[in-house]
């Protein structure tokens, strides 16, 4: 009886530590499928010499991170950077569907973001094709930590984790 005592006292001080560990692991899932994405994005775009984008959700326009994203390369570089596809065509190729494992967490980024782009060179741009200067982006849930992804100006992406009261670093 006593160890049954024991036992059960200890798993009531293990479970918010499990708790814990549960939401660590939830947030880094979320920003190391979004930096997959990008990687394949930037590379797809070096080796094909067009521009290719991550979109959020599956158009491009409306909804929020959390629910997905889509990469795609864009085959005449005319597109809107800020719509995406909902299937190949001739003028696109959709590489990737994605979704952030484990909700809930809720995403954050400088401005307005519903797209991250890249041109053939492999650099991060806008809509109309200009460079970006470093781009910050990250997946929080509200609690002590958010992960932070960090895009810079050659459009190299790296994670990093931050406390909640401090800013995602720009390069």
């Amino acid at each position: 009886m006593v160890v049954v005592a024991i036992v059960g006292i200890l798993a009531g001080l293990a479970a918010p530590s499990f708790s814990d560990l549960l939401r660590r692991n939830r947030l880094a899932s979320a920003s190391s499928a979004l930096q997959v994405s990008l990687s394949l994005a930037r590379s797809e775009a070096v080796k094909r010499g067009s521009d290719a984008r991550v979109t959020v959700a599956a158009n491009g326009t409306a909804g929020v991170w959390t629910n997905g994203w889509t990469v795609f390369v864009d085959k005449t570089t005319t597109a809107n950077a800020g719509v995406g596809p909902t299937a190949d065509s001739g003028t696109v190729t959709r590489l990737e569907v994605a979704g952030v494992p484990s909700l809930p967490v809720s995403t954050a980024q400088t401005g307005t973001l519903k797209y991250f782009s890249y041109n053939g060179q492999g650099r991060l741009i806008d809509v109309s094709g200009a460079a970006v200067v470093d781009r910050s982006f990250w997946f929080f849930d509200g609690t002590s930590q958010k992960y932070c992804l960090v895009i810079n100006n050659t459009g190299r992406v790296r994670t990093t984790r931050v406390e909640a009261a401090q800013s995602c670093p720009t390069n």
